[in-house]
């Protein structure tokens, strides 16, 4: 026994090895594989995008990329600065652009980031400006004219020329852009751009187009388009893809005058008309629709949230009737009201309406008011956000918060 248990304590232990599993190794190695291609592709990817846009690959391009990161990437809770002055002009437009503010008179188009710092101050000289601001570029075009300029949040980027005078337009968040003229042959003519200023296709129409919109992506086209027939105004609205050059889909909306439309968060079309607003989804269909009864359109609002319209029996009646609708076009708020609207505005859950006597706030959800009695004489109001309004006047904006 004792020779036995020898042999067992000098013996050998065995070392234990780790388990291998073929499957998984295989699948290691293929997935492995699969990363270099990966690499390998977004090389090529890099190198074929330098190669074909050369022209764009410059110092001066790359200095503005970095200079306009900076100035969007501002963005506080609380804005800075109470007012921010501009150059006054006859004419004027403002809008919101990357959480600040962008003013076109007929000689300068200024931008100011959302902590009121003034990072624009470009020379124009158009005769009735308008801005549309939007996520990439902010577009001002001379209504009635043929010369148009783009900008981000540091510089002019663009400036372009149409052959006939441009009666409408508007920009995408990716920075597509289209532009309404005429032509030789046709009534009216939409003219959709890339983000890099090349045609990309023309829209041609026999009717007045009233209003274009594009989504946020660029993907989808509205064209809002009235036409007389029988001594009656017709509206149809089409929709387009783009990047696909389809034919459209077209909707009668009936006898009336067209007005505005815009694509909501929902991805459907808000379509708005002297006596009836619509609600389309996007794949042309009609939803439903609202129609005024004889009332007068006094004020709107189309945008991401949804509508809000401002009603009145007739021009000088101080009496309205505000409706707010959400995304999907269902009725949100109805309400009459004594004190005369001068403009109201739709941001997320808030509806603001500008009064005689100053500005007040209706939360949507919980019915909560608020009001800030200042002066609104000869101002333009825009929503920041759900607690913040710019008062725009000819030469200064004056921001209020309203708790």
């Amino acid at each position: 026994m004792s020779r036995r248990f020898s042999q067992k304590k000098n013996a050998k232990q065995p070392i234990c090895e780790t388990a291998r599993n073929e499957y998984y190794e295989s699948v290691s190695a293929r997935l492995g594989i699969f990363q270099v291609i990966l690499y390998l592709s977004l090389f090529a990817f890099v190198v074929l995008s330098f190669a074909k846009n050369t022209n764009l690959v410059t110092y001066q391009n790359f200095y503005y990329f970095f200079k306009d990161l900076g100035a969007s990437a501002e963005s506080v809770d609380v804005v800075g600065a109470d007012t921010v002055s501009y150059p006054a002009a006859d004419e004027q437009s403002f809008t919101l652009y990357r959480n600040g503010l962008a003013v076109a008179g007929n000689h300068a188009v200024t931008v100011f980031t959302a902590t009121g710092r003034q990072t624009v101050s470009q020379s124009i000289h158009y005769k009735q400006p308008i801005a549309i601001g939007s996520g990439k570029y902010l577009l001002v075009y001379e209504l009635g004219g043929t010369q148009y300029s783009l900008y981000n949040s540091y510089t002019q980027i663009y400036e372009g020329k149409s052959d006939f005078p441009i009666f409408g337009a508007t920009i995408s968040k990716e920075g597509m852009y289209a532009l309404v003229s005429r032509s030789e042959n046709y009534t009216s003519v939409v003219s959709l751009y890339s983000s890099h200023f090349s045609l990309l296709n023309r829209y041609n129409k026999n009717g007045y187009v009233m209003d274009v919109a594009l989504n946020e992506k660029g993907t989808r086209l509205a064209i809002l388009t009235s036409s007389v027939k029988d001594g009656l105004f017709a509206t149809e609205l089409t929709l387009h893809e783009p990047r696909k050059g389809d034919q459209g889909v077209s909707l009668s909306l009936g006898n009336c005058m067209a007005l505005s439309c815009g694509f909501s968060a929902s991805g459907g079309i808000q379509a708005l008309c002297e006596d009836r607003i619509c609600f389309v989804s996007s794949g042309g269909t009609l939803e439903s629709e609202y129609r005024f009864e004889g009332m007068q359109l006094a004020s709107s609002e189309l945008c991401a949230d949804g509508a809000a319209i401002c009603l009145r029996p007739s021009a000088v009646s101080e009496e309205n009737t505000v409706i707010v609708f959400d995304k999907n076009g269902k009725s949100l708020y109805y309400e009459a009201l004594k004190e005369r609207v001068k403009e109201l505005r739709l941001y997320g859950n808030s509806l603001f309406l500008m009064t005689a006597n100053g500005v007040s706030r209706l939360q949507l959800k919980n019915g909560s008011q608020s009001f800030l009695e200042c002066n609104v004489e000869k101002k333009h109001i825009l929503a920041v956000n759900q607690d913040e309004v710019l008062l725009c006047s000819g030469q200064r904006a004056e921001y209020l918060r309203l708790d």
